[in-house]
C-alpha cells in the first residue's frame, strides 16, 4: 500500500484544499498515473492533515478526475483517505469526499 501526504497542496494555515490547478499539480508531482498503473503498489491511501475541514470539488477533481474516469466506482476500493496519523476521518469530512466523488461522476456522465 502506498501512503501519500498531501498537506503541501493547500495554502498555509488553510483548513480546506482548494484550486483545481493545485489538484492537477498534486496529481502530477505524486505520480498518481504511474502509481495506479503499477500493480505492485496496490491501494493508495491519501493522508490529510488533522485540521482539514474539507476538500473543494475543484481540487478533488483536479487530483482525481483521471483516476475516476479510469476506475469509476472501483476508485473507492483503490483509494482510501485518512488523517496523517492514520486515524479515520470524521463523518463530516467523509461526507465531503463522497460529495466530491459524486460531483466528478456527474461531470463524466
Amino acid at each position: 500500500m502506498t501512503k501519500l501526504k498531501i498537506e503541501k497542496y493547500k495554502d498555509v494555515d488553510a483548513k480546506i484544499f482548494t484550486d483545481r490547478d493545485k489538484g492537477i499539480s498534486a496529481r502530477k508531482e505524486l505520480n498518481l498515473d504511474q502509481l495506479e498503473d503499477e500493480k505492485t503498489h496496490g491501494k493508495i491511501t491519501i493522508l490529510l492533515p488533522q485540521d482539514t475541514w474539507g476538500i473543494n470539488p475543484s481540487f478533488f477533481g483536479g487530483m482525481f478526475e483521471a483516476s475516476i474516469k479510469k476506475m469509476r466506482d472501483q476508485f473507492r476500493q483503490n483509494y482510501t483517505f485518512k488523517y496523517a496519523d492514520n486515524s479515520e476521518l470524521n463523518e463530516s469530512l467523509k461526507k465531503n469526499l463522497d460529495n466530491d466523488f459524486d460531483y466528478v461522476m456527474r461531470g463524466l456522465s
